[in-house]
């Protein structure tokens, strides 16, 4: 909402000056045609923007007739469009001399505070106007700008009330309202504001939708279910209103009831696979796996989610059938021929989550082939070489990406990180390190970055304490868990740092992982296996 005044003339009474034309000495009514004469003159000139012209003609019109209060008025308007508030203030004073009890004078001088943020004399004056007509919309609404501009959460919900007295059926006002509360931190008042709201405008969509929004984010589920199925119940071919009404249905994780509302869905809108989706969602939580493994096949190729439905069926695959299963569905895919890079990189991941790093440098190979710029793909095919031991690889492959993209965390951790592996350029691999933490300050695996390179800097005592913060951060990855074990050896505490390695071979998914890991358990003191 505006905070300063708008300059804008809305016409003048002509007629009123004419006629006192009629009433008049005839010695008199010469000067008034005279004045009105310059008056129609600073008319039309301000009509047309000529404002300079207009004000020398309206001072000519007080010199002919002193008392005038219109073109001290249209004078008012002038200087404030032109910002000489001072000079317009000026005039607004000595035309209350003239006429103390004018309204429309007082509204022009609150305008005036108003453009110069003098916002306690702007309410003052503007309350002066509503004791004598207290439904006075303009003072109202001039008021509330003054509160606004103040940030005054109170006061504007005050003034907003005002204006609801005057107009209780007003939807703008119930729903200024309700957003004022809201961001007063009023919630349940802001509830009812919005219920009114939605009532008075007769369920319009989006008041519906906007309230909804608010009563999901404040904890209201219930309230917001009702209110997403009572406007469904008057338009039930809306798509966003169920759209909306699934959201609510999923959070409350009432998948029976979100199941029967999808079928339902699916029926009236069979061209929207998007909600088939959903319905693979809710099917696995309610564990109709094999049921929701059909489900997201039927979802085409192109539809919204289809990436995401194939990674559900990736997973489940891999929970129903095994690890080999899942690579089959993942070779099948690939066959294809995507044209979509984020198919190959789901490939290329997946793979190397059931430790098949050599089956996911040719998914991400083969997806290179056909986009050979793509920054994801690049950078999972540079995991992947680390993962195979690549190490030189990986950096000649990522590090060219620093000069497209030179404050991206994740490829800044990854040329640190590898830097440090390799044990080179260690000062260039914290800096990039310390950059890539300042973009995600909590990511455990770039804070375990830092660890690494500060331990291999011999900077032991800081790396234990940045290891312990990845830790905490990171539930208990098994790599950082190794790298926590290294630093406690180096620091000689060789029995905490068994204890760790033990359990970071618990936690190891990776063959390479679990091998390097289970050779330093079996040089532990006292370890079986040794």
């Amino acid at each position: 909402m505006r905070t300063t005044i708008r300059w804008l003339w809305k016409g003048l009474p002509l007629s009123l000056l004419a006629l006192s034309l009629l009433v008049v000495s005839p010695a008199r009514a010469g000067q008034k045609a005279e004045a009105y004469y310059h008056f129609l003159v600073a008319v039309r000139a301000y009509q047309e923007g000529r404002l300079s012209e207009a004000r020398k003609e309206l001072y000519r019109v007080l010199r002919k007739d002193p008392r005038a209060l219109y073109p001290r008025k249209l004078l008012i308007e002038i200087y404030g469009r032109q910002g000489q508030y001072q000079k317009a203030e000026a005039i607004a004073r000595k035309a209350l001399k003239l006429a103390p009890r004018d309204r429309e004078l007082r509204l022009l001088l609150a305008r005036i505070y108003l453009a110069e943020k003098r916002f306690a004399r702007a309410i003052v004056t503007l309350e002066r106007v509503l004791e004598e007509d207290p439904g006075n919309e303009r003072a109202l609404g001039l008021l509330l700008n003054a509160y606004l501009a103040q940030r005054d959460l109170s006061g504007a919900v005050d003034s907003v009330e005002r204006l609801i007295r005057v107009h209780p059926d007003s939807v703008s006002f119930w729903l200024l309202k309700a957003r004022l509360l809201a961001k007063a931190d009023q919630p349940l008042k802001a509830k009812e504001s919005y219920l009114k709201a939605v009532e008075l405008s007769d369920y319009r969509l989006e008041i519906v939708m906007e309230a909804g929004e608010f009563l999901r984010k404040i904890g209201a589920l219930k309230e917001a279910e009702e209110l997403y199925r009572a406007y469904l119940e008057r338009n039930p071919e809306d798509y966003h209103a169920r759209q909306a009404l699934l959201q609510i249905l999923l959070a409350r994780e009432k998948w029976s009831e979100a199941e029967k509302f999808l079928r339902e869905t699916l029926k009236k809108f069979p061209e929207k696979p998007g909600f088939r989706f959903f319905l693979g969602l809710v099917l696995e939580k309610e564990g109709h796996l094999e049921e929701a493994l059909e489900t997201y096949r039927e979802i085409p190729r192109g539809a919204p989610f289809y990436t995401e439905a194939l990674r559900r069926i990736y997973a489940l695959t891999r929970e129903l059938k095994g690890d080999e299963a899942a690579l089959s569905f993942l070779q099948t895919l690939i066959q294809e021929g995507p044209q979509d890079p984020q198919i190959y990189f789901l490939a290329a991941t997946a793979a190397e989550e059931i430790d098949r790093c050599e089956e996911g440098l040719r998914f991400a190979d083969q997806g290179l082939a056909r986009f050979p710029d793509h920054r994801d793909l690049i950078i999972t095919k540079g995991l992947l070489l680390s993962c195979v031991g690549k190490l030189r690889e990986a950096l000649e492959l990522v590090e060219p990406l620093l000069e497209r993209f030179p404050d991206d965390p994740v490829i800044l951790n990854f040329v640190g990180y590898t830097y440090a592996e390799l044990g080179e350029n260690l000062d260039e691999a914290e800096q990039y390190i310390r950059k890539a933490l300042k973009a995600q300050p909590e990511a455990g695996y770039i804070v375990d970055s830092l660890a690494w390179v500060l331990y291999k800097k011999g900077r032991l005592e800081e790396a234990l304490r940045e290891i312990e913060r990845a830790v905490r951060l990171s539930s208990g990855d098994a790599v950082i868990l190794e790298h926590k074990g290294d630093i406690l050896r180096a620091l000689g505490k060789e029995r905490q740092a068994c204890e760790v390695y033990r359990e970071a071979l618990t936690r190891a998914s990776h063959r390479r992982d679990r091998e390097r890991i289970e050779k330093k358990v079996s040089e532990c003191p006292g370890d079986s296996s040794s």
